[in-house]
């Protein structure tokens, strides 16, 4: 009984969090554009000193500022 409650309170829902109900179309409009901008900003400022701190950032759950934003 709670599970079919819970579902039909889940199609009340018309959208996501973000606006966004198609996942693909929020993918192809949104984490993609993104995901080659910074792509881009990386090849254009390679460092080695940089991977390593991303690699130590990562490991450490802790976050750095990389071109402007903090990732």
């Amino acid at each position: 009984m709670l599970t079919l409650l819970g579902m039909a309170t889940a199609r009340v829902v018309s959208e996501g969090v973000d606006g966004y109900t198609d996942p693909v179309r929020y993918n192809d409009e949104v984490i993609y554009p993104d995901k080659v901008r910074l792509n881009r900003y990386y090849l254009n400022h390679y460092s080695f000193w940089m991977d390593i701190k991303m690699v130590f950032a990562t490991v450490l759950g802790k976050k750095i500022e990389y071109g402007g934003e903090v990732v």
